[in-house]
Formats: C-alpha cells, structure tokens, sequence
C-alpha cells in the first residue's frame, strides 16, 4: 500500500460550458441574485441558491434555450430553488442549538436587533401579499427590489407589461393596507 503523499491525485476538469449558456448566465446572474436576496435577505445565501439554480439550469439548458421564454423557464428554477431552502433551512432549524442557549454566544445588541426589525414589517406583508395574489407579490419583487421595467418584468412572468403596471398598481395598494400605512388623499404628494 502507498503512502497518501505518495499517491497520485489527477485533478479533475471543470466541465465545458456551452458559449450560449455562460452569455444567457452573465446576462441574467445580476437579475436572478437581486431576486434571490430579496427573497433569502441575505447575500450569501442568494449566491448560493443562485448557484444552485445556475447547475438546474444548465442540465436542462437544450430545454430552456427552446423554450419559447428562456428567461421566465429560469426564474421558475430560481423560485423552485429558494423554495428548497427555506425547506432546508427549517430542516435544520429543528436540529440546531438556538444561538441564545450556547453558553459563549454574545447577546445581541438592541441597534442588532433594530437594524433587523427595519424590514421585518415589509417582509410580513410581501408574505401575505404572496399568499393572495403571487403575481402581484412576484411583480413587486421584480419591479422595485430588482429594479426591472415593466416590460423586463413581463418578460419574466409570461404577462404584458400593461398587466404589469395593473398588478404593481394593485400590489401596492395591498401592501399599504397590509403594513396600515395611512392612504394618500388626493393632492398629497
């Protein structure tokens, strides 16, 4: 038997992407990260399921690239993909220590607990609104928290960018019944 120092480790390749694949990934890996944070909120993890979805997305790339909206087929990957980590992660929030029950954990401080608590309201009625009406959530989300025109958000939810415009209109309307803002009157600005 050889020693491990002795043996010899052949570094694997890393695969061949197809040039149409890696330009539609460049193109669109801003996009699908802005869509995963708003989701995930936080950065690393919308790396990861990003990630995660960018391998989903090449295995079925030959189907995606003749898709009549290659875009939209890959952000149902995406959504599929966030999907399973919030699975995940209450998966393990059942087998995990709470961080306030490990004796060397640093209590957190009150501006910790503000600097969270920030989007906490919006996050609640994104949820709800979610569980009402998803397109109007999924046309928020890609509107204002991508930052995406109307026409782009269209594009990615199989929709004209008029109805767009109808469900942001809406959705807002929902969100500020939902967060009990005090509605505009006419004149206001």
């Amino acid at each position: 038997m050889t020693e491990p120092s002795e043996q010899e480790h052949h570094l694997i390749d890393p695969a061949e992407l197809t040039a149409d694949f890696e330009t539609f990934f460049r193109d669109h890996k801003k996009e699908f990260l802005k869509s995963a944070a708003s989701r995930v909120r936080n950065a690393h993890d919308a790396e990861e399921v990003v990630l995660i979805a960018g391998v989903r997305i090449y295995r079925k790339w030959p189907r995606i690239r003749a898709h009549a909206n290659p875009v939209a087929y890959a952000h149902q990957i995406l959504n599929w993909e966030i999907a399973t980590f919030f699975r995940k992660q209450a998966r393990i929030a059942d087998r995990e220590t709470s961080y306030g029950e490990l004796p060397f954990a640093d209590v957190p401080t009150g501006d910790d607990l503000l600097a969270l608590g920030e989007h906490e309201e919006l996050d609640l009625a994104l949820e709800r609104l979610e569980a009402r009406a998803p397109v109007r959530a999924a046309c928020i989300r890609l509107r204002f928290l991508c930052g995406l025109t109307n026409h782009e958000v269209g594009e990615r939810l199989e929709i004209s960018p008029d109805c767009v415009k109808v469900h942001v209109c809406r959705g807002l309307k929902d969100l500020q019944s939902l967060m009990d803002l005090p509605t505009r009157g006419k004149g206001d600005s």
